[in-house]
Parts: C-alpha cells; structure tokens; sequence
C-alpha cells in the first residue's frame, strides 16, 4: 500500500506542476481552443464540397471528420507533447531532479504522460462541443456517454508509441521530425478524415496493424452513429490488446534509453 501511495503521489505532484506551468502561458490556451475551433470550421465548409458516393450528404462527411480531428487532437498532443516536455526537461537542466528523486525516471516520465493525456481528451472535448453547438453536429446522446472510457482506452493503445519517441529523445537528444512523421503518416492511413478503403490496396493493410483506425472506428460509432464493420466488443478487445502488448515495449524501450544515456553519461545532456 505504501508503494502505490507513493506512486500516487509522486504522480499527482508531477501533474500537478504541468497543469501549472501549461496555466502560467495563457496564450497556450487561446491558441491551442483556437485552433480546435478553426480546424472545425475548415473541414464544415470542406464538407459542403464533398459530393461521394461514400457519405449521402455534406453532414454525414462534416461528422465523418470532425470526429478525426477530436482523435486527430489526441494523436497529435499525446504523440508530441511528452518527448517535448522530456527535450525542455534536458535542455533547462532539471530533468537532473527526476533522475535523482525517488520516484525515478521511468516512473517519472510514464507519469508525465498523465497531462498530456488529459489535455487532449478536453480538447478532442472542446472540438466536438464546438460543432455541436455552432454546426449542428448529431450527437448520439444515448452512447456518447460510452465514448468518455473508450477515448481513455485508446489514449492507452496511443501511449506507447509516446513513450518510443521519448525514449530516442533520452537517448539521441533529437526526435522532433519522427514525431510528425508518425502523425502524418496515421492521418493517412488511419480512416480520421476519410474511409480507409478508398486508399491502394497495397496500403490498407496498414490500417490494420495499428491502434489508431479501430478507436476512429469506435468512437465515431458511440458519438455519432457511424456504422461499423465490426461489433464494439471487437473494437474494444483490439484497442485493449494493442495497449497490453505495446505498453510493455514502449517501458522497455524507456528503461533501455535511460541506462543507455547512464552508461554513456548523457543522461542529463542534451
């Protein structure tokens, strides 16, 4: 009971701080809804000129994609911020703090992830809010409430990869391009802003083999009645699946960065 009391509370410090210091930059805010609401608004009035035989209107396209740029949010805060915050820890010289604390590296940088994970679902939150509100979005009211363990889920399938990059971050100090890389490469072949079965064939296969398409799937299904190919309980068990077999890798992968800057004596270099 001690050790996860402990964990708790070192967990519950380090989110604390990052809430703080996100709050300490109010332009981040504005920003950062501002976009969400610009990036709403653009694929709205791309949806009017969507005429496939794939959607039956401009408003089964513009619920299509609104929900992948709510997962798009997500992707992209869990994805970039940890390996940055990890890149200002070197950089500022305090990531010196966490290597000698009790609570460790490892755990350290796992519990980092717990605000940016928070910080995207409220903005995947705010985006679809915001169409709702001004462009009539359909909500499905009688599941939407589903959607809220479902994103915490995929957010756990997405983890993984994060906690990849931040490792060739601890080891290499540099690893900014892959992480755009990765989220360009998803937006492609993970169905968030259209079907997946309109790609080659010779790329499909790709969708398949990640956890992104199956949480585009789920949650576009609870939040606005997209249909699936699939049932939910497949979905569910892919995405839980993909998050207990990648988590393992993605603390391997940060344990293994981590004594390899301490044998080479880099870990607080940057």
């Amino acid at each position: 009971m001690n050790v996860i009391r402990e964990t708790a509370t070192g967990a519950a410090a380090l989110l604390r701080r990052d809430l703080l210091l996100f709050l300490s930059y109010r332009g981040r805010v504005v920003t950062q809804v501002f976009a969400a609401f610009f990036s709403v608004a653009l694929f709205y009035y791309i949806s009017r000129l969507v005429r496939v035989s794939v959607f039956t209107s401009p408003d089964d396209y513009f619920a299509y994609a609104v929900v992948g740029v709510a997962i798009m949010e997500i992707v992209g805060l869990t994805l970039s911020m940890l390996p940055l915050k990890v890149r200002q820890e070197l950089v500022a010289g305090t990531f010196e703090r966490v290597v000698v604390s009790p609570f460790g590296p490892i755990a350290s940088i796992v519990a980092m992830m717990l605000f940016p994970l928070a910080i995207a679902l409220v903005m995947g939150a705010v985006s679809l809010t915001f169409a709702a509100i001004v462009f009539g979005l359909p909500i499905e009211w009688s599941t939407a409430a589903y959607a809220v363990p479902a994103a915490v889920l995929a957010a756990a399938a997405f983890t993984p990869f994060a906690l990849i990059v931040t490792a060739v971050v601890l080891a290499f100090k540099q690893a900014g391009a892959a992480t755009g890389f990765i989220v360009t490469g998803l937006s492609l072949v993970g169905g968030f802003f259209f079907p997946v079965a309109l790609l080659p064939s010779w790329i499909q296969w790709a969708s398949r083999v990640q956890p992104f398409t199956p949480a585009v799937e789920l949650l576009r299904h609870l939040l606005v009645g997209t249909p699936i190919g699939s049932s939910v309980g497949i979905l569910v068990l892919k995405l839980f699946l993909f998050a207990a077999v990648l988590a393992p890798l993605g603390l391997l992968a940060v344990r293994a960065a981590v004594r390899f800057s301490q044998r080479r004596g880099t870990i607080i270099e940057y």
